[in-house]
Protein backbone atom coordinates (compact mmCIF):
# COMPACT_ATOMS: atom_id res chain seq x y z
CA UNK A 1 0.00 0.00 0.00
CA UNK A 2 1.04 3.47 -1.15
CA UNK A 3 2.18 6.28 1.92
CA UNK A 4 -1.40 8.03 0.26
CA UNK A 5 -3.25 5.17 0.11
CA UNK A 6 -2.67 4.86 3.72
CA UNK A 7 -3.11 8.42 4.33
CA UNK A 8 -6.88 8.32 2.79
CA UNK A 9 -7.86 4.71 4.65
CA UNK A 10 -6.84 6.49 7.83
CA UNK A 11 -8.64 9.50 7.15
CA UNK A 12 -11.61 7.72 5.91
CA UNK A 13 -11.54 5.36 9.17
CA UNK A 14 -11.20 8.74 10.94
CA UNK A 15 -14.14 10.40 9.33
CA UNK A 16 -16.59 7.29 9.99
CA UNK A 17 -15.91 7.21 13.72
CA UNK A 18 -16.77 10.70 13.91
CA UNK A 19 -19.52 10.53 12.31
CA UNK A 20 -20.85 7.42 14.27
CA UNK A 21 -19.87 9.35 17.20
CA UNK A 22 -21.91 12.54 15.98
CA UNK A 23 -24.65 10.78 15.33
CA UNK A 24 -24.62 9.26 19.14
CA UNK A 25 -24.31 12.67 20.59
CA UNK A 26 -27.07 14.17 18.57
CA UNK A 27 -29.75 11.27 19.42
CA UNK A 28 -28.88 10.97 22.81
CA UNK A 29 -29.42 14.99 22.44
CA UNK A 30 -32.57 14.37 20.48
CA UNK A 31 -33.75 11.95 23.43
CA UNK A 32 -32.54 14.44 25.96
CA UNK A 33 -34.82 17.50 24.18
CA UNK A 34 -37.79 14.90 23.58
CA UNK A 35 -38.11 14.01 27.04
CA UNK A 36 -37.71 18.17 28.02
CA UNK A 37 -40.49 18.82 25.72
CA UNK A 38 -43.00 16.35 26.66
CA UNK A 39 -42.58 17.47 30.17
CA UNK A 40 -44.19 20.81 30.65
CA UNK A 41 -42.50 23.59 32.27
CA UNK A 42 -45.32 24.46 34.48
CA UNK A 43 -48.94 23.77 35.09
CA UNK A 44 -51.60 26.59 34.64
CA UNK A 45 -55.03 26.01 36.31
CA UNK A 46 -56.30 27.94 32.75
CA UNK A 47 -54.96 24.63 30.86
CA UNK A 48 -56.87 21.92 33.00
CA UNK A 49 -60.29 20.80 34.08
CA UNK A 50 -59.10 20.19 37.76
CA UNK A 51 -58.18 22.98 39.98
CA UNK A 52 -53.95 22.19 40.43
CA UNK A 53 -52.35 22.93 44.20
CA UNK A 54 -49.01 23.55 43.54
CA UNK A 55 -46.84 21.95 45.47
CA UNK A 56 -49.54 20.51 47.51
CA UNK A 57 -50.82 20.28 50.80
CA UNK A 58 -49.78 18.07 54.06
CA UNK A 59 -52.74 15.23 55.01
CA UNK A 60 -53.17 14.92 58.59
CA UNK A 61 -52.35 10.88 59.53
CA UNK A 62 -55.20 8.90 59.61
CA UNK A 63 -56.24 5.05 59.97
CA UNK A 64 -58.91 3.66 58.31
CA UNK A 65 -59.80 0.17 57.06
CA UNK A 66 -59.99 -1.07 53.82
CA UNK A 67 -62.35 -3.77 52.52
CA UNK A 68 -60.21 -6.63 52.74
CA UNK A 69 -60.03 -5.63 56.17
CA UNK A 70 -56.16 -4.13 55.69
CA UNK A 71 -55.31 -0.46 57.74
CA UNK A 72 -54.97 1.74 55.37
CA UNK A 73 -52.90 4.94 56.66
CA UNK A 74 -51.16 7.86 54.96
CA UNK A 75 -48.35 5.48 54.07
CA UNK A 76 -51.06 3.48 51.77
CA UNK A 77 -50.76 6.93 49.76
CA UNK A 78 -47.34 6.98 49.01
CA UNK A 79 -45.88 5.77 46.35
CA UNK A 80 -48.26 6.03 43.65
CA UNK A 81 -50.72 8.40 42.62
CA UNK A 82 -54.19 7.87 44.02
CA UNK A 83 -57.91 9.12 43.11
CA UNK A 84 -60.23 9.44 46.05
CA UNK A 85 -63.94 9.98 46.43
CA UNK A 86 -66.47 10.09 49.27
CA UNK A 87 -69.37 8.65 49.12
CA UNK A 88 -72.41 6.10 50.41
CA UNK A 89 -73.33 2.38 48.89
CA UNK A 90 -76.87 3.43 48.88
CA UNK A 91 -76.60 6.36 46.82
CA UNK A 92 -78.84 6.87 43.88
CA UNK A 93 -77.28 8.75 41.57
CA UNK A 94 -73.98 10.59 42.05
CA UNK A 95 -71.96 7.69 43.73
CA UNK A 96 -72.80 5.09 40.98
CA UNK A 97 -72.00 7.72 38.10
CA UNK A 98 -68.89 9.30 39.65
CA UNK A 99 -67.87 5.47 40.06
CA UNK A 100 -68.79 4.75 36.64
CA UNK A 101 -66.53 7.70 35.27
CA UNK A 102 -63.41 6.82 37.40
CA UNK A 103 -63.74 3.02 35.64
CA UNK A 104 -63.76 4.46 32.61
CA UNK A 105 -60.68 6.89 33.26
CA UNK A 106 -59.16 3.70 34.86
CA UNK A 107 -59.56 1.97 31.62
CA UNK A 108 -58.41 4.31 29.36
CA UNK A 109 -55.31 5.20 31.83
CA UNK A 110 -54.69 1.31 31.74
CA UNK A 111 -54.85 1.64 27.76
CA UNK A 112 -51.88 4.46 27.99
CA UNK A 113 -50.07 2.29 30.16
CA UNK A 114 -50.56 4.80 33.29
CA UNK A 115 -52.87 2.63 35.56
CA UNK A 116 -50.36 0.92 37.51
CA UNK A 117 -49.29 4.60 38.31
CA UNK A 118 -52.48 4.87 40.07
CA UNK A 119 -54.67 3.80 42.52
CA UNK A 120 -59.09 4.19 42.87
CA UNK A 121 -59.87 4.57 46.65
CA UNK A 122 -63.76 4.91 47.83
CA UNK A 123 -64.14 6.01 51.14
CA UNK A 124 -67.69 5.59 52.72
CA UNK A 125 -69.12 8.45 54.92
CA UNK A 126 -71.78 5.87 55.93
CA UNK A 127 -70.19 3.67 58.13
CA UNK A 128 -73.15 2.48 59.89
CA UNK A 129 -74.39 0.94 56.91
CA UNK A 130 -71.35 0.97 54.71
CA UNK A 131 -69.38 -2.74 55.78
CA UNK A 132 -66.22 -3.72 55.03
CA UNK A 133 -68.31 -6.97 52.63
CA UNK A 134 -70.93 -4.61 51.30
CA UNK A 135 -67.97 -2.16 50.37
CA UNK A 136 -65.94 -5.07 48.84
CA UNK A 137 -69.60 -6.07 46.54
CA UNK A 138 -70.05 -2.20 45.98
CA UNK A 139 -66.59 -1.00 44.26
CA UNK A 140 -65.53 -3.99 42.75
CA UNK A 141 -68.75 -4.18 40.75
CA UNK A 142 -67.25 -1.06 39.04
CA UNK A 143 -63.38 -2.69 38.99
CA UNK A 144 -61.79 -5.42 40.97
CA UNK A 145 -58.88 -3.05 41.60
CA UNK A 146 -60.84 -0.44 43.40
CA UNK A 147 -60.32 -0.11 47.36
CA UNK A 148 -63.16 0.76 49.79
CA UNK A 149 -62.62 2.43 52.95
CA UNK A 150 -64.29 2.55 56.38
CA UNK A 151 -64.04 3.30 59.70
CA UNK A 152 -65.55 4.98 62.60
CA UNK A 153 -67.29 8.39 61.48
CA UNK A 154 -64.39 10.32 63.78
CA UNK A 155 -61.33 8.89 62.00
CA UNK A 156 -63.25 9.36 58.76
CA UNK A 157 -63.24 12.96 59.34
CA UNK A 158 -59.79 13.54 60.20
CA UNK A 159 -59.35 12.73 56.37
CA UNK A 160 -62.50 14.21 54.93
CA UNK A 161 -61.70 17.50 56.60
CA UNK A 162 -58.13 17.80 55.36
CA UNK A 163 -59.38 16.91 51.67
CA UNK A 164 -62.70 19.46 52.33
CA UNK A 165 -65.31 17.25 51.82
CA UNK A 166 -68.57 17.59 54.00
CA UNK A 167 -71.33 15.61 54.71
CA UNK A 168 -74.81 15.78 56.42
CA UNK A 169 -76.37 12.41 57.53
CA UNK A 170 -80.34 12.49 57.55
CA UNK A 171 -81.11 9.66 59.73
CA UNK A 172 -82.91 11.89 62.75
CA UNK A 173 -85.64 9.43 62.85
CA UNK A 174 -83.64 6.71 63.90
CA UNK A 175 -84.46 4.05 60.63
CA UNK A 176 -81.62 2.98 58.22
CA UNK A 177 -83.35 3.87 55.26
CA UNK A 178 -82.08 7.55 55.23
CA UNK A 179 -79.76 9.65 52.57
CA UNK A 180 -76.47 11.30 53.20
CA UNK A 181 -75.65 14.46 51.79
CA UNK A 182 -71.89 14.49 50.77
CA UNK A 183 -69.22 16.95 48.54
CA UNK A 184 -68.95 15.13 44.91
CA UNK A 185 -65.44 16.46 44.64
CA UNK A 186 -62.53 13.55 43.52
CA UNK A 187 -59.20 14.63 45.20
CA UNK A 188 -55.91 13.81 44.16
CA UNK A 189 -52.85 12.34 46.15
CA UNK A 190 -49.55 12.38 44.80
CA UNK A 191 -46.66 9.85 45.33
CA UNK A 192 -45.78 11.84 48.53
CA UNK A 193 -49.05 11.70 50.44
CA UNK A 194 -49.69 15.25 49.44
CA UNK A 195 -52.93 16.92 48.44
CA UNK A 196 -52.61 17.55 44.69
CA UNK A 197 -55.69 18.61 42.83
CA UNK A 198 -59.20 18.67 42.97
CA UNK A 199 -61.79 17.61 40.38
CA UNK A 200 -64.82 18.67 40.46
CA UNK A 201 -68.26 17.28 39.45
CA UNK A 202 -69.84 16.64 37.16
CA UNK A 203 -66.63 14.26 36.29
CA UNK A 204 -66.00 12.92 33.20
CA UNK A 205 -63.57 10.35 32.57
CA UNK A 206 -61.52 11.74 29.16
CA UNK A 207 -61.18 15.19 30.69
CA UNK A 208 -59.66 13.60 33.99
CA UNK A 209 -57.27 11.22 31.64
CA UNK A 210 -56.22 13.96 30.09
CA UNK A 211 -55.54 16.32 33.28
CA UNK A 212 -53.91 13.27 34.68
CA UNK A 213 -51.61 13.21 32.03
CA UNK A 214 -50.53 16.50 32.01
CA UNK A 215 -50.17 16.29 36.12
CA UNK A 216 -48.04 13.19 35.79
CA UNK A 217 -46.22 14.38 32.92
CA UNK A 218 -45.25 17.02 35.01
CA UNK A 219 -44.31 15.98 38.10
CA UNK A 220 -43.35 12.03 36.99
CA UNK A 221 -45.62 8.89 37.15
CA UNK A 222 -44.36 7.96 40.73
Amino acid sequence: MTKSSAMIKNWTKSTLIGSVIAALIAMTGGMWAASTLLAPASLDNADLHATYLGDGRDITEFQLQDHRGDAFTNDDLKGQWTLLFFGFTHCPDVCPMTLAELSRAHDMLDDAGLGGNVQTVFVTVDPKRDTPERLEAYVTNFSDDFLGLTGSMEDIDVLARDLGIAHIRHDEDGGDDYMVDHGASVLLVNPEGRFQAVFGSPHRAREMVSDLDAILRFHGPS
